[in-house]
């Protein structure tokens, strides 16, 4: 008996929606995200797996090949758990899951939102531009290669065609 509850245990562990290899996005993790980025340029964007302009910004992203501008970007979807699979299936195809990637606990989205932005409603993508001893920029919805291309500082992006 004893073994057939751990056998059970096991399959629960395996079926349950898990992270993967996202960060779990809590109430700190900005604070978290901005001083170990303190004092460099990144781009912060927010996605989600059921919304066709982040899709379109993820594959963006996928054409960027220089490293240097890859690490300065951290990408956060805001998904519920059960969605995580399908986010990571994601990064994959677009070539991401080298990039830094979080996923919001799923407890209180609402109150993510809030403490990443009181300004900000919810709409995706949203993405912020920190530049070094500057105050960061907001932008809502997709971003186009000339601007990612400016906030990385890089020419090293094309927009896809797919």
């Amino acid at each position: 008996m004893t073994r057939l509850a751990v056998l059970l245990a096991g399959l629960l562990l395996l079926a349950r929606p898990a992270l993967a290899d996202f960060n779990a996005f809590g109430a700190d993790s900005l604070t978290q995200i901005e001083a170990r980025r303190a004092g460099s340029d990144f781009v912060l964007v927010l996605w989600s797996t059921d919304c066709p302009p982040c899709l379109k910004e993820l594959a963006l992203f996928g054409t960027l090949k220089d490293a240097n501008a890859r690490r300065r970007l951290v990408l956060i979807v805001t998904d519920d758990p059960e969605r995580h699979a399908e986010a990571e299936a994601l990064l994959t195809r677009f070539g991401l899951g080298d990039l830094e990637h979080w996923a919001f606990d799923a407890t209180e989205p609402e109150r993510l939102r809030q403490r990443i932005d009181p300004t900000w409603f919810g709409e995706l993508p949203r993405s912020y531009f920190y530049r070094a001893g500057q105050p960061r920029q907001a932008r809502s919805g997709l971003l186009d290669a000339p601007t990612l291309s400016r906030w990385l500082g890089t020419a090293d992006i094309r927009a896809r065609h797919d």
